[in-house]
């Protein structure tokens, strides 16, 4: 049987390009929020892992927010605090990096009434947005630039600054 030019040379091509697809092998990537990125592939199996930030921080305990779960998001971003209970609502807040968050006395609650202090003993201790506020104003908003767990308490009603009583946590991602 007699072949075709193009037909031959498309046979002797073919295990060419068999070899050539084995030894490039398949790639894969996944990148992240803290820029990791994973390949393999090749004859010989080899990859890498690269970027920037590496991997994403693995969850830290601040109480009075001890687990992953005790966080919740909130539209506006707003702690709500004092009222009839004293607290913080919500008193574990989570939020990207750059976020504003305001805290907002309840009714006609004021910071001269639950001074406003960054903690001193939790979570990230650098850094901390939160500036000590005393003054007999209602709202007050800071913004969160950098990854961390941000505490706080009311001077008054948590003053050992343990994170009982009123207290909590902002969780920056």
């Amino acid at each position: 049987m007699r072949q075709h030019g193009l037909l031959r040379a498309c046979r002797a091509w073919i295990p060419t390009l068999g070899l050539f697809l084995m030894a490039c092998g398949s790639s894969s990537s996944t990148t992240g929020t803290g820029g990791a990125t994973a390949a393999s592939g090749g004859a010989t199996g080899s990859g890498g892992a690269s970027g920037t930030g590496g991997a994403a921080a693995a969850f830290m305990a601040v109480n009075p927010c001890n687990l992953a779960t005790d966080y919740v998001t909130a539209a506006d971003n707003t702690i709500a605090f004092g009222g009839t209970d004293l607290v913080y609502a919500p008193k574990c807040l989570k939020v990207a990096a750059g976020a504003m968050v305001t805290f907002k006395g309840m009714g006609t609650e004021t910071f001269s009434q639950h001074p406003l202090f960054p903690s001193t003993k939790r979570g990230t201790l650098n850094g901390n947005p939160i500036a000590i506020t005393t003054d007999t104003s209602a709202t007050k908003t800071f913004t969160f630039p950098t990854a961390g767990y941000y505490a706080y308490y009311c001077q008054y009603h948590g003053p050992d600054d343990s994170g009982d009583f009123m207290a909590g946590v902002i969780w920056v991602q």
